[in-house]
């Protein structure tokens, strides 16, 4: 009698991650280590849905990569919406990748503050049966989400902070932040 394979739990995480910070990393760790997800996958927007203006999707790609290295193959950065058509739709991602991985359950992870966006998504019932939501806490408790409160760092206060040339290596992996600084990301430029 054939057994039946198992279902590999995997986390997708997307965003413009412009750039990738702390608040990033910890919700990894978060998932990770207190959902049954095994593995994560990161999949930074090619060409945002909102028309949010952004870095160039392989630098952002890049950062990416840096930031998410210290869990080494248990996150992988995905370039898959660079090959889907634009904009980037989750549910268009979603479809796709469902297609390729019949034996996977996926997780999305977003936090709060999306969820007021949901009504702006292009299909989001269909998101939801494609993918379990996992909804993080963002800034504040909200009884819809799980785990504790990561900190509401902001990527856009954040290219400010670099623009203004303020110090942003408390919210900021110093990985991301050296490649930040190297190609003069957001203003910031090659320190002293």
């Amino acid at each position: 009698m054939p057994t039946a394979r198992a279902v590999k739990d995997i986390a997708l995480f997307g965003g413009s991650f412009d750039p990738p910070h702390c608040a990033h990393v910890m919700a990894m760790s978060y998932v990770l280590t207190c959902t049954p997800c095994t593995e994560a996958w990161v999949l930074p927007v090619f060409h945002h849905a909102f028309a949010k203006d952004s870095a160039p999707f392989d630098t952002r790609l890049a950062l990416c990569r840096a930031a998410f290295a210290c869990f080494g193959r248990r996150v992988r950065v995905l370039d898959v919406e660079s090959r889907l058509p634009s904009p980037s739709y989750t549910v268009d991602t979603l479809r796709h990748l469902t297609r390729r991985h019949p034996g996977a359950r996926f997780h999305l992870v977003v936090g709060t503050d999306i969820l007021a966006e949901t009504d702006r998504w292009r299909d989001f019932p269909e998101v939801t049966r494609l993918a379990r939501m996992l909804i993080l806490n963002r800034g504040a408790i909200d009884p819809r989400a799980v785990g504790p409160v990561f900190p509401p760092v902001s990527s856009s206060a954040i290219r400010a902070d670099l623009a203004a040339g303020r110090d942003v290596s408390d919210r900021v992996p110093a990985s991301v932040l050296d490649l930040v600084r190297k190609a003069g990301l957001y203003g910031s430029g090659v320190p002293a």
